[in-house]
């Protein structure tokens, strides 16, 4: 089967850029993500795919919330009003004009949808990354060797390799802390 060309690929990858983003950063990134994950089939390589677009969406999101802040910072103008002695009666004044950005006045609205975007897209991104490793357990990749292997007595399962593979992120009750 013929691999899809640069050209044909970068059309595909322009579904997924806004405006000046560049097309390329994105293709760098799933060619990254390619390169490093290997995908041997078209289901692998379309779950890579989306790995690194769940990724870029993430990037782009940290870029708006930069935007946001830098725009709230432009208009800073430090006042920094000090007592008879010298010393700085407002300190972090810097920091607190950026912490008005969270205002419900001024950009909380926007700074909240994005930390839901982030959280969507990182999510997709764990999501695609579990289907991808499910998807190689239960896929070995093929042998090179044509000679037929025989297959080995797989050792009964104990009770800490159970837990080892059921691994969750909750506490179990062994861990609860005391109080």
């Amino acid at each position: 089967m013929p691999k899809p060309t640069s050209r044909n690929f970068e059309s595909e990858l322009r579904v997924y850029t806004i405006g000046t983003e560049r097309v390329a950063w994105l293709g760098d990134l799933v060619a990254s993500a390619r390169a490093d994950y290997k995908p041997r089939n078209f289901g692998e390589r379309h779950l890579v795919d989306d790995l690194a677009i769940a990724k870029w969406r993430g990037l782009r999101v940290a870029l708006m919330e930069k935007a946001v802040f830098e725009h709230q910072g432009s208009s800073f103008r430090p006042r920094i009003p000090k007592d008879k002695d010298g010393r700085i009666l407002m300190p972090h004044e810097d920091i607190y004009h950026l912490a008005m950005a969270h205002a419900p006045e001024a950009h909380a609205t926007v700074l909240a949808a994005l930390n839901r975007l982030d959280s969507r897209y990182r999510q997709q991104f764990c999501t695609f990354l579990r289907l991808l490793i499910a998807l190689r357990r239960g896929d070995p990749p093929p042998v090179p060797d044509a000679t037929p292997v025989e297959p080995k007595a797989e050792p009964k399962p104990t009770a800490n390799s159970l837990r080892k593979e059921n691994q969750t992120c909750e506490l179990s009750a062994n861990t609860q802390p005391t109080t």
